[in-house]
């Protein structure tokens, strides 16, 4: 389905009003379908650095406790990362559906991104050991098929997603969950990050 051309605009920090739908067989309340082409622009916008931050800061939570305990299943953190992997999977054979499309079971390709981090605030879990989820970014697995070889391409992501993330930026992860599991098993869907506050 094509977008309207209000769609094609929306930039990161732009606020919209959209209408949704509720969910089908779901029970994750915010599991919800977007109408394509009710999207309407607010014309209002964060362009000021720690307005931005300040609008994160509001929006996360320190804790994977109150998610969990509210069952929830989507929730904005500030990570504290302690390591980051870049797992090579094996190459999957291109399969088709019925109706010519391409079909995938893992549509990042064959290279997964794992993060091990903690709460601001310890949560159950990462009170006895780290969280470890794979990040399921777009722009990440974007910037790794950008270099022209796998050595480049560790060293590149591994720089930008693992160190720049940790000692360079103030950096949120947005987590959500699978439908099949929606409020135990929890995975990286979006990174946000920006420059630290210099002293």
């Amino acid at each position: 389905m094509r977008l309207g051309s209000v769609a094609r605009k929306i930039h990161r920090w732009d606020f919209i009003k959209v209408r949704t739908t509720e969910p089908d067989r779901d029970p994750r309340i915010e599991s919800r379908k977007i109408e394509p082409f009710s999207i309407i622009q607010s014309g209002k916008k964060l362009t000021d650095r720690e307005e931005r931050r300040r609008f994160l800061v509001d929006l996360s939570e320190k804790s994977l406790d109150v998610p969990i305990s509210e069952k929830r299943s989507l929730v904005l953190v500030k990570p504290q990362i302690v390591g980051f992997d870049i797992i090579e999977r094996k190459k999957q054979v291109v399969q088709l559906t019925l109706n010519g499309r391409v079909f995938r079971k893992q549509p990042y390709g064959n290279v997964g991104l794992f993060y091990k981090w903690n709460c601001e605030e310890p949560c159950e879990v990462c009170q006895r050991h780290p969280h470890y989820m794979e990040c399921f970014d777009w722009g990440a697995h974007v910037l790794w098929n950008n270099y022209p070889n796998k050595e480049t391409a560790k060293q590149k992501v591994t720089e930008m997603c693992y160190h720049n993330m940790k000692e360079k930026y103030d950096t949120w992860f947005a987590l959500g969950t699978h439908s099949k599991r929606p409020f135990t098993v929890w995975m990286i869907i979006g990174l946000l990050w920006m420059k630290k506050k210099t002293v």
